[in-house]
């Protein structure tokens, strides 16, 4: 299949979980994370679920279930529940997460690595969940400790420079400049080396 790296807004959107077992509960903890409305439909349930904000029916799943849901979720482990969901989910434009067959599905829960407005999913398309976390631990130590400040600075650099720099390539550079001093000292810019990068630019546009 021809995946494509995307990223979901589910705030607010209903998303299903068939499944009640430790893998359904690892993917609705994920679901919640990103503020997803949520229901869980299993015979039985893990009691860790108990603690979650979920709305959740005692039974087997069926193929209705699936409608006005934004993703699906098979957790069930069972190939034939997977099939029907698979099915209504195709026929309806849903995504769908097929927890023990990856190639059924329409959608993957990458390994999240998230420094505040940071965020990154890795994915191994299944081969190996246990390889994309490695890789997201590695990437997670490879990182300033203050990356997410640094992120929360340009943030506001970005701005700033929207504003008072008209030229695409100046404002690039500037950004480019900042980014890399603020790597650099392992943290967010001071006042006195903002003003010096500023003044550099000011003085290059003269």
């Amino acid at each position: 299949m021809a995946w494509f790296p995307l990223f979901l807004d589910l705030k607010d959107r209903n998303c299903l979980i068939a499944g009640g077992g430790k893998t359904a509960l690892h993917k609705a903890v994920k679901l919640l994370e990103a503020q997803a409305r949520l229901t869980v439909v299993a015979p039985v349930l893990d009691d860790s679920f108990l603690e979650l904000p979920i709305r959740y029916y005692c039974r087997t799943v069926r193929p209705e279930d699936v409608h006005g849901m934004t993703l699906v979720v098979d957790a069930t482990g069972d190939v034939a529940a997977g099939s029907a969901l698979a099915k209504a989910c195709r026929e309806n434009g849903i995504f769908f997460d097929a927890a023990s067959n990856p190639e059924q599905g329409t959608a993957l829960f990458p390994a999240v690595l998230r420094r505040g407005s940071f965020l990154a999913g890795i994915s191994t398309l299944g081969a190996s969940p246990a390889a994309a976390a490695w890789a997201r631990d590695r990437l997670d130590e490879a990182l300033p400790p203050r990356f997410d400040e640094i992120l929360q600075q340009m943030q506001e650099l970005r701005a700033k420079a929207k504003t008072h720099i008209s030229q695409q390539e100046q404002r690039a550079a500037f950004l480019h400049t900042c980014l890399n001093a603020a790597l650099a000292e392992g943290g967010p810019l001071t006042k006195e080396s903002l003003e010096k990068i500023w003044r550099s630019v000011l003085n290059e546009r003269e």
